[in-house]
């Protein structure tokens, strides 16, 4: 019987894996493309999507966001600016990232009309975007990421702590529910169905359209406030914290441990306590 020596295995193994990555690749730039057509058309009326639910998520973002004077914040999904304007108006160095370059353009436009010079602003992909190790104190997100193959969740969370110095932040809020495997799950569920019902066929017509997206995750792809932790702590954050806002809305929370092994959370809160 032949003896096969392990290049030739891992040349096998490499040419098996290839059809399956080059498979993920086009399924990546699809969910690109259809990112950038739908936020492209939305920037004109984005404005007026606002509700009392999308502010409160803002306010926890903002709140939660460990951010002063020089502070380099990525915001990833930035759309017109509702976490990258506060926290740049606060003193941080803002690089906001956008899949549409309407609404980046939409975004630039206003900061240079509001002053921010500390405010940049780009148009593209999350899932293309790379950056230096070790340069950024804060990554932050608001209702963006459910968009991205849960694979691509898994990419940026790895990358997110590899940009962020010791003891960075990373900020994570956004729809966060699964299939109906938690009581959290199914009571939103619940919800969702109840006030399109009360809206009469045009709300039964998106109960069919939303249920179809949700079970096949061809545009929206939520996961679970437990599912967002579990990326975070794999990637190598620790001090994560999980925590609903409102109606669907979760926020997850870490930090990129330092040298020896605390966190920036950690460290304030040891100097205001007098503890080392």
């Amino acid at each position: 019987m032949a003896i096969r020596d392990n290049d030739e295995d891992d040349e096998t193994q490499a040419r098996s894996r290839r059809p399956a990555a080059h498979l993920a690749s086009l399924a990546t730039q699809r969910t690109v493309s259809r990112q950038r057509r739908v936020w492209s058309r939305r920037v004109r009326s984005w404005d007026q999507h606002g509700s009392a639910n999308l502010q409160s998520v803002t306010s926890a973002v903002v709140a939660v966001a460990a951010v002063r004077d020089g502070t380099a914040v990525l915001d990833l999904g930035s759309g017109n600016g509702q976490i990258s304007i506060p926290l740049a108006m606060r003193g941080a160095n803002v690089l906001a990232i956008d899949v549409s370059p309407a609404m980046a353009r939409q975004l630039n436009a206003e900061a240079r009309r509001r002053g921010l010079n500390s405010l940049t602003v780009a148009a593209l992909p999350v899932e293309e975007l790379d950056l230096p190790p070790a340069s950024l104190d804060l990554v932050v997100s608001s209702y963006a990421l459910h968009h991205l193959r849960d694979a691509d969740k898994a990419r940026l969370a790895t990358a997110a702590y590899r940009w962020l110095r010791p003891g960075g932040q990373i900020v994570i809020a956004d729809m966060m529910f699964g299939r109906g495997g938690s009581s959290r799950d199914r009571a939103i569920i619940r919800r969702k169905l109840s006030v399109l019902a009360r809206k009469g066929p045009g709300g039964w017509w998106r109960i069919v359209k939303n249920a179809g997206r949700y079970l096949l995750r061809v545009q929206e792809r939520p996961i679970s406030m437990a599912a967002w932790t579990a990326l975070l702590q794999n990637a190598g954050f620790t001090g994560v914290t999980a925590s609903a806002i409102v109606a669907e809305a979760g926020l997850v929370t870490g930090y990129r441990p330092d040298s020896s092994g605390r966190f920036a959370a950690e460290r304030a809160s040891a100097s205001v306590t007098g503890t080392t």
